[in-house]
């Protein structure tokens, strides 16, 4: 607690951007699921935005590779949210269902020219030099339409999220990673720190 009081005041001091490393929650406490349901309902409407936002990485633009962090406590967060704008809260069933999750959930979206294009990426980690492979993998498309309407005359037509799992007794999540997606000679290399995403 105190390292990171001192490290919030060093970010004041010399006003830089900086981000406090809390760990990524394999494991909860009722302290930790209380939290969650808390923050997710003070997001409510908004979670899903709150949380794309904080738990990317990648392009921010969306015209180039990016993707999402999908956590346990994120999960959480945005069931808790979207249930408390109906003014409900997760049962414990409910939080059964996300907390006993034995897999690290990382989209990634990539763009392509036609349909099913993403079925042939693969996504797998490295850390500390060691190559982890997903314990699964699926993808799906979708054309892609601008804000103001009407289909695309170029390239890119259609997005895509490829979602991998990586068993949570494979990977350290107090450590750094390379995410790495892999198309034929394409690859794409994405660096992330796993303690920033609690």
């Amino acid at each position: 607690m105190m390292k990171h009081g001192v490290t919030l005041v060093f970010c004041v001091l010399v006003l830089l951007p900086c981000r406090v490393s809390v760990a990524m929650l394999v494991t909860f406490s009722e302290k930790d699921i209380a939290d969650a349901i808390t923050q997710g309902r003070e997001q409510g409407a908004h979670v899903i935005e709150y949380i794309n936002r904080h738990y990317r990485f990648g392009d921010e633009n969306g015209l180039k590779e990016n993707g999402i962090i999908r956590t346990k406590w994120s999960k959480l967060m945005v069931f808790s949210g979207l249930v408390s704008d109906k003014g409900m809260k997760p049962t414990e069933q409910q939080q059964d269902m996300i907390l006993n999750r034995t897999e690290l959930q990382i989209d990634v979206h990539t763009i392509g020219d036609k349909m099913d294009f993403a079925n042939d990426y693969r996504v797998h980690l490295v850390q500390k030099g060691v190559s982890i492979e997903p314990e699964k993998i699926s993808a799906d498309d979708v054309a892609y339409f601008p804000k103001k309407g009407g289909m695309t005359s170029g390239f890119p037509r259609y997005h895509a999220t490829i979602r991998a799992y990586f068993a949570y007794d494979k990977i350290n999540p107090d450590d750094k990673a390379d995410i790495i997606l892999l198309k034929d000679k394409k690859r794409v290399v994405f660096e992330v720190n796993f303690a920033d995403y609690k």
